[in-house]
């Protein structure tokens, strides 16, 4: 089904870039007109169950910011992927499979009510393709249990101990694990590898199944990135730097950061001099600090499929800074896995999957740019 649907795709007329930025610069007034139709609707419980009315707002924002780089890009083979996780998600919290057509279909309402005919057109052929196929997502949403196969690993007593500290803040066993099984700096990409990338993706999966609460989602993520820290200064505080330089950070709006993280300690556990950013760096603050430090590579983490064109943005502002020899870029995050064709669009070099991956592309880079060198 899913091939037959991105071939539809491929018929479907690019986005002008006028009607794109017509609908980024009224993302707000048409995220609160949409909300209004919804709110005020008789059926609106049938539709979102007993959720609070915020978390159906949520989910339109997000639609929107979304669909704001679905728009710019032209990215149309993210939708048999994303829209078919946002169905079974929300169902899975409550919400009706009814629920997203009438959302749709309020999108496509207040579009016409904003724009003109030529403006509105080729945004209103999405939604219409969109509902037509209402009933082919819903085939998709129950299929599919996950969003990454990654998740799938076989039973591991190791995995599921993590798991359970993780989602019970369970501190003491949770930094017990992870100071065990990491006593040299080496250990670090096969404990997260092995143990934490897996176990956070079943996290995922447990909230998107309805079985975790947000809350309980995210002292799990808190725990994990408590343990990771902790990690840095028991094996990378007097870390020797043989090689080059590194910085590692995520887009802006970008919070989920974890995967970051761990690519920047296992970086640095193999001799690298990295700089870790966190979450969230303004663009203008990025490209800067980029153009001080010189790094030899970038590390971009883009976990949420509505920030890919804030990461297209970086990468051309950092590009911008540099006549020449500029950094490499390495992109990390699952929307890369599912569709690599987004690194060389979004004007990356490489994508890392994992600490082993980062690790021998960063590696591989560093050759070819001696061999540049010594020519």
């Amino acid at each position: 089904m899913k091939k037959e649907i991105l071939g539809e795709l491929t018929n479907i007329s690019a986005v002008p870039e006028y009607s794109a930025k017509a609908f980024h610069e009224h993302l707000t007034l048409l995220v609160d007109s949409v909300n209004k139709k919804m709110a005020s609707r008789p059926d609106l419980e049938s539709l979102i169950g007993q959720n609070p009315v915020n978390v159906m707002f949520d989910n339109h924002r997000n639609h929107a910011v979304f669909m704001d780089n679905v728009f710019q890009l032209n990215l149309f083979s993210l939708l048999p992927d994303i829209v078919p996780w946002v169905y079974r998600a929300y169902r899975n919290h409550g919400f009706s499979f009814d629920y997203f057509p009438v959302h749709l279909a309020a999108w496509e309402e207040t579009l016409r009510e904003f724009f003109d005919q030529k403006i509105r057109d080729p945004l209103l052929q999405i939604y219409e393709w969109m509902l037509s196929r209402h009933s082919d997502f819903i085939a998709m949403a129950e299929e599919v249990p996950y969003l990454t196969d990654a998740s799938n690993l076989s039973e591991n007593q190791d995995r599921d101990k993590f798991l359970q500290a993780l989602i019970q803040g369970d501190r003491k066993t949770a930094l017990q694990m992870s100071q065990e099984r990491t006593k040299a700096p080496q250990d670090l990409k096969i404990f997260y590898q092995q143990i934490l990338q897996p176990v956070m993706y079943r996290i995922g999966d447990m909230w998107e199944q309805g079985n975790l609460s947000v809350s309980r989602e995210h002292l799990a993520s808190a725990l994990a990135n408590m343990a990771v820290s902790n990690q840095y200064i028991q094996l990378l505080s007097d870390s020797e730097f043989r090689k080059g330089k590194v910085l590692v950070t995520a887009a802006p709006n970008e919070f989920h950061v974890l995967g970051g993280q761990m690519i920047a300690n296992c970086l640095e556990a193999e001799g690298w001099d990295v700089n870790y950013l966190g979450a969230d760096t303004p663009l203008a603050d990025l490209v800067d600090y980029v153009s001080e430090q010189q790094p030899d590579i970038v590390g971009l983490s883009v976990t949420m499929t509505f920030n890919l064109v804030s990461a297209k943005d970086i990468v051309e502002g950092i590009k911008k800074q540099f006549q020449h020899s500029p950094p490499r870029i390495m992109f990390g995050g699952l929307v890369f896995a599912k569709h690599p064709e987004l690194v060389s669009l979004l004007g990356g070099d490489g994508y890392a999957e994992n600490c082993t991956q980062a690790i021998e592309l960063a590696q591989k880079w560093s050759m070819l740019d001696a061999h540049d060198r010594d020519r």
